[in-house]
């Protein structure tokens, strides 16, 4: 009885899962097919004009004091080129 209603759990469970996926599907193909008529037109300059720009990464150093993880990824990659520089200068004679 017992494997029975874990049994029923874990269906339950990949029941949500499935329906969730299905939803999280049709609301992003939505927006997509509710373009405007006068958009559908002009198709080319439609999507020059509604592409997200690409976002470039800021030079190493160079991070927002709020940035605490792109701090702490540029400390760790400058402690680095510092070993690779003490121990290149160290084995040249």
């Amino acid at each position: 009885m017992k494997t029975f209603v874990i049994f029923l759990a874990i269906a339950g469970l990949g029941v949500v899962f499935v329906i969730q996926k299905r939803s999280e599907q049709q609301s992003a193909e939505t927006p997509s097919s509710a373009a405007p008529k006068s958009v559908a037109a002009n198709n080319s300059v439609a999507t020059k004009s509604q592409r997200k720009p690409e976002l470039t990464p800021a030079p190493r150093g160079q991070a927002s004091e709020y940035n605490y993880m792109k701090r702490a990824l540029d400390r760790a990659a400058d402690v680095r080129d510092q070993a690779r520089a003490r121990t290149k200068e160290s084995q040249d004679p």
